[in-house]
């Protein structure tokens, strides 16, 4: 059975980028632009691995993570953080709430695969 990957990011052409790159490896994802949703439908489902944006309205992404890893279900899900951001307390600050990875935008699929297929 294919691994799961929950993508988590509020720009729809990321999101279908990202989705598109790794079902060519062959991946299951599940790609949502709300991450209160993203947080139940892991909570729920327990995917393998979830990537997620920092910068959304109303949640970010370190506000999804903190309460990922609250969770007694969803605190072993390795996350891979995705994000425009390139400031290295907002990287610290990832690795600090329990990212495993930081990959930046504008996505570069060989870099951030090489980051992925380990957590896998």
């Amino acid at each position: 059975m294919a691994k799961t990957i929950l993508l988590v990011d509020d720009d729809p052409f990321i999101l279908a980028a990202v989705e598109k790159f790794l079902k060519s490896k062959a991946l299951h994802t599940v790609g949502m632009t709300d991450p209160e949703k993203a947080y139940f439908w892991a909570e729920k489902n327990k995917p393998d691995l979830i990537v997620s944006d920092v910068a959304m309205p109303e949640v970010d992404g370190f506000t999804l993570i903190r309460n990922l890893r609250d969770n007694k279900a969803t605190k072993d899900i390795p996350i891979v953080m995705l994000t425009a951001a390139d400031k290295i307390a907002d990287v610290e600050k990832g690795f600090e709430l329990g990212a495993r990875a930081y990959i930046l935008k504008p996505v570069d699929f060989d870099r951030a695969w090489a980051k992925i297929q380990p957590l896998l």
